[in-house]
């Protein structure tokens, strides 16, 4: 019984949770909706996915656009809507499942990879989440990719030495996008000191061969 009592409270603040994060999390395309009309199920829906064009198809409403709206502006808007069928429409959104946002990062950073991001963040910010550049002194350039495919470069110098007086925006990174930080050119000594070696070695030969 006691263990029965536990669950049930974990699973209500565990809802509680996701409901109060929902009531600022904008919603995104390839969300999970629960839409709770209370007193009134042919109005209420069950796990809605959020299309890609942003919007759900809803009970005597349509298409009705839901991305880029917060839980509680849904609410506001789906009330309003449903009065024109149900007299006080109470209604809930419960966030079911958040689509992965995700951002791809590769390059001259110590930890590449994916990371999620539920908000779009600076570039700098992308590349701390990614463990910071593997040289401050080195890193030149990147590469951002965008979803849309649209390819944009930057000078990463330039960005670093940019103050609030400069004319310079630091570009902002999208779930979805992909951020190259272009690895420097590193010089191989080894293979310079063998060159010059190799080179010391032909003039010397050149050298001593006019004797002959």
């Amino acid at each position: 019984m006691k263990k029965l009592i536990i669950l049930i409270l974990a699973a209500f603040l565990a809802g509680f949770a996701a409901r109060a994060q929902g009531d600022s999390y904008i919603i995104q395309r390839g969300d999970v909706l629960d839409v709770t009309v209370m007193e009134h199920p042919e109005f209420s829906l069950g796990s809605i996915i959020v299309l890609p064009d942003g919007f759900v198809q809803y009970p005597a409403l349509g298409s009705v656009k839901v991305a880029g709206m917060s839980s509680a502006q849904l609410t506001d808007s789906l009330t309003k809507a449903l009065e024109k069928f149900v007299v006080n429409p109470m209604v809930s959104i419960f966030i079911r499942k958040i689509q992965n946002q995700q951002m791809n990062i590769f390059g001259y950073v110590n930890k590449p990879g994916q990371y999620q991001l539920y908000e779009k963040v600076d570039l700098f910010s992308a590349i701390g989440l990614a463990g910071g550049l593997k040289s401050f002194k080195k890193a030149k350039s990147v590469t951002i990719v965008r979803v849309n495919r649209k390819v944009e470069e930057f000078d990463l110098r330039l960005l670093f030495s940019a103050d609030s007086t400069d004319n310079v925006k630091i570009p902002m990174v999208y779930a979805g996008d992909t951020v190259y930080i272009r690895e420097p050119k590193e010089t191989n000594w080894a293979k310079l000191s063998f060159f010059t070696t190799l080179a010391s070695v032909l003039v010397s030969v050149l050298a001593y061969s006019r004797y002959f």
